[in-house]
């Protein structure tokens, strides 16, 4: 009997498949990755823009997840233009941060470009331009533009929340290198963050002296400060306490980014009470008519009904959950018992025909009882799948009955709940009534902010629900394909069981089982070579990412010191102007006092012509070298552009 055989070869067939469909997919991979991005153009949001000035003028923000928001990963670009697609024009910028109705200068801005950062969650940005020479007649006037409020991008604040969950986190950061003396290697440091305390520890060489080098700071009403450097993404200024001052570079700009805010988050945990940010969200208490502060527990109703109202939603979610999960499960448990059924019926059947028959042909040969004991092996495998998936069944009863008396309670609830909910509306009305004459102003703004949080929330659980919805059309098609993989395999077995019957003398099986096996060798091998070449351009395709991410930051830096020495050059030239100025003044009036006094002496001294020249060579020079400077500049801006994709 060859029946194992066979099975086993129907078996390897349907892995065949199963493999030609990998080789498919990892293919296709590398063209995947080789796709170009989406234009620049769909990664920028602009600004609102006000002014007297005659020229064009845009402020954008680029790098911020396209349309998604205004998040801190971007960087505002401000471009004036004589006309809608004309060339630059220099600019003079003034960056400030706006915090409500407060305006506070950004210092140590004076490019173009702005880089976003932590410090500007929750804030707007604006800018205040003017043209950079101010001599040209055809460019004048000032422009303002506005972009805000910035928010913390999905991944961060994700991020931010677990850290706060577990208590807190250790990051890496290495010592800023220092403008006098860059040859001293840069130090490693370890920094610990929780709710209580900070650690800077010392890493590398310096650790060797022990844990005595570490220092600690606590929490205090001024202390500690994290300063983040408006030009350099990476550095940092970490201030534990009045004497122990520290700058650092981190990892990564989103590493920075997150170190400030953990550290604000817990400091602000600490010394603002959640009451005085209540008192400051909700209106104040109104007196009573004798004269007596009220004791307003609306707040702690409000908060009371909100936290019953979630439980009450997350009970009826999850037991919708448990339901449809019980009904899956039923409906799965019924196909499989029905499939089971056929497939054991069929098998015992087979059995019996192939035993009778080999026993009428070869009674005292012992290879049908070598056949029968690993049919019976198989049933006896398909008996344990079977009562694997009864118990999977009483599992799922189970979680039922379990999700069933938590609906219970919650139907319970429901009254205590809808009792709850009139005094809230009550006490909503009386609130509306109190603070209608006193503060519509105020009610409004939290009523617009409420609204734009709760518009914020539909929308991420609408987002929520397309991709709940896309995971279950994949797990669908998941299993059409199981099921197709299924009856393809019990069709093969049936085959491979008639050709038993008919050549149960042959050798035809076993060579078929050789060359079934021979092939999937090769895909197996196919497939270990796709899986190392597929790692190889994930591993190109990282460090093609670093360096680009690299070539920003030193492209970013040498714009900065271009514009410094450009500035510089600027002063100068006005000074020389200033001095050739005054030169051209000197010489027209010794003219003059030669002309009204012909009888001066031979020997008095004219105008030296050779200063003069000299004068005009070195402006001309200097003239030349801003240009070249600003060529270069020019330059720069471009490469900035085409890497920031």
């Amino acid at each position: 009997m060859q029946t194992p055989q066979c099975s086993l070869g129907a078996l390897d067939a349907s892995s065949l498949s199963s493999l030609q469909k990998l080789k498919q997919t990892l293919q296709g991979i590398p063209f995947l990755l080789a796709t170009k991005p989406d234009p620049v153009e769909e990664d920028q949001i602009l600004g609102t823009v006000t002014g007297d000035g005659n020229f064009v003028f845009t402020l954008r923000l680029e790098g911020s997840a396209g349309k998604a928001g205004l998040f801190q990963t971007g960087v505002l670009i401000a471009e004036a233009r004589r006309h809608r697609g004309g060339l630059p024009i220099p600019l003079k910028c003034r960056w400030r941060r706006k915090i409500g109705d407060l305006t506070v200068e950004i210092p140590g801005v004076r490019t173009n470009m702005y880089q976003i950062s932590a410090d500007d969650i929750g804030t707007s940005v604006n800018v205040e331009v003017e043209p950079a020479d101010g001599e040209d007649e055809h460019i004048a006037g000032t422009m303002v533009g506005e972009i805000g409020p910035f928010e913390l991008d999905p991944g961060t604040r994700q991020q931010l929340e677990d850290i706060l969950g577990t208590g807190g986190r250790t990051f890496s950061a290495r010592q800023a290198p220092r403008s006098d003396d860059v040859s001293i290697p840069a130090q490693e440091f370890q920094i610990v963050v929780s709710k209580d305390t900070i650690k800077v520890a010392i890493l590398g060489d310096h650790a060797d002296r022990g844990s005595g080098n570490d220092e600690y700071g606590e929490y205090t009403p001024e202390y500690p400060k994290v300063l983040v450097h408006p030009l350099n993404t990476l550095q940092f200024q970490l201030i534990l306490r009045k004497s122990f001052n520290l700058s650092m570079l981190a990892n990564s700009r989103a590493e920075r980014d997150l170190l400030a805010l953990v550290i604000r988050c817990f400091h602000a945990h600490k010394y603002v009470p959640e009451q005085s940010v209540a008192s400051a969200l909700m209106p104040p208490s109104v007196s009573l008519a004798q004269g007596n502060a009220a004791t307003d527990t609306r707040l702690d109703y409000l908060v009371k009904v909100e936290i019953l109202r979630n439980q009450l939603n997350q009970a009826l979610r999850k037991k919708e959950q448990q339901e449809r999960l019980l009904r899956n499960a039923k409906l799965e448990k019924r196909e499989l018992q029905e499939q089971l059924k056929e497939s054991i019926a069929g098998c015992t059947d087979v059995i019996l025909g192939l035993q009778d028959e080999f026993n009428a042909v070869a009674p005292s040969s012992s290879r049908p009882a070598v056949s029968i004991s690993k049919l019976t092996a198989q049933l006896q495998e398909t008996q344990q799948q079977e009562q694997s998936l009864r118990e999977e069944v009483e599992s799922a009863k189970a979680a039922f009955e379990k999700m069933m008396a938590s609906g219970k309670q919650a139907q319970e609830l429901a009254p205590q709940i809808k009792r709850c909910k009139e005094e809230r509306d009550m006490l909503l009305a009386r609130l509306r009534e109190l603070t209608a004459a006193s503060l519509p102003n105020r009610a409004d703004q939290a009523h617009t902010q409420e609204l734009k949080r709760l518009r914020q929330d539909v929308e991420m659980l609408h987002n929520r629900k397309e991709i709940l919805r896309l995971e279950l059309t994949e797990k669908e098609k998941e299993k059409e394909e199981l099921q197709q993989n299924y009856f393809y395999v019990k069709t093969q077995l049936d085959k491979c069981q008639l050709r038993v019957v008919e050549d149960a003398a042959g050798e035809s099986g076993s060579k078929e089982l050789d060359r079934y096996n021979q092939t999937l060798a090769c895909a197996k091998d196919e497939r270990t070579k796709l899986s190392s070449r597929l790692e190889a351009v994930l591993r190109e395709q990282e460090k093609e990412k670093v360096y680009h991410e690299q070539q920003v930051d030193r492209v970013v830096q040498a714009n900065a010191k271009l514009q410094e020495e450009k500035d510089r050059l600027e002063r100068e030239v006005q000074q020389l102007s200033i001095l050739y100025s005054q030169a051209v003044e000197n010489i027209h009036s010794k003219a003059a006092a030669e002309d009204a006094e012909p009888e001066v002496a031979d020997g008095e001294a004219a105008a030296d012509p050779g200063e003069v020249d000299r004068i005009r060579i070195l402006l001309s020079a200097r003239k030349a070298k801003l240009a070249l400077m600003l060529g270069e500049n020019e330059s720069l801006r471009t490469r900035i552009r085409k890497l920031a994709v």
